[in-house]
């Protein structure tokens, strides 16, 4: 299958999605991690920085317009710990990864434990986007006639597989081989671009596509 190349886009540079946290936005993120503020405190300062940063792009006249990511903790978002058959692991051993991996050398490195940790322990299947919501209130932000440059990132769907060891990325009960496991994996990004586009979402971006050449043909099955 061919794609057209967009050699003449309507812009001269675009950003990927998340922009620079306020250290308030931090501060309070670092506080609700650590159960010592409420989820509706973040959600105040995240609504806030959302819309500065959403005015800030507006007039300089950015195409794409994201909301800064400003509800994630790091790029990859929520996508995948609200899959079924993804478990979110609190304190991964080392032993788990690929440590060549840049995000997981950059954090270990620093003296951190590697950012957010899922794995496959059952048949992976699409249950609802964490993503709409998101979507809808950035949308509210700018005129209807902007809705279509509206930006999402999503994780890139080999970014799981790729950080783990071979025969880490999921159990052998589960999935036989590379192709189930990544079947049901397209399976699912299907699924959520489809609900996002009912929801107007016309530029979804995929982040980190290491191998790309490798793994994307799978969506398109």
């Amino acid at each position: 299958m061919s794609f057209p190349l967009h050699r003449n886009p309507p812009f001269r540079a675009e950003h990927l999605g998340s922009l620079l946290r306020s250290d308030k936005l931090l501060e309070i993120r670092h506080a609700w991690e650590a159960g010592k503020e409420s989820e509706s405190t973040l959600r105040k300062i995240e609504d806030h920085d959302i819309r500065e940063i959403v005015k800030t792009q507006v007039d300089l006249g950015f195409h794409a317009i994201t909301d800064g990511e400003y509800r994630r903790h790091m790029f990859w978002g929520s996508f995948w710990p609200g899959l079924e058959g993804m478990t979110e692991i609190a304190h991964p051993d080392q032993d788990l990864f690929r440590m060549y991996i840049p995000d997981i050398a950059a954090f270990t490195e620093a003296g951190y434990k590697p950012g957010e940790t899922v794995i496959c322990t059952g048949k992976i299947r699409h249950k609802g986007s964490t993503y709409t919501g998101q979507f809808d209130y950035l949308k509210s932000l700018v005129p209807e006639s902007k809705h279509k440059d509206l930006k999402l990132t999503i994780a890139a769907p080999n970014w799981y597989h790729l950080r783990y060891k071979e025969g880490k990325a999921y159990p052998k009960d589960v999935y036989k081989t590379d192709a189930e496991y990544f079947a049901d994996i397209a399976t699912a990004y299907q699924e959520e671009l489809r609900i996002l586009y009912a929801h107007g979402c016309r530029n979804v971006q995929f982040d980190d596509p290491n191998l790309a050449c490798k793994f994307m043909p799978f969506l398109f099955v």
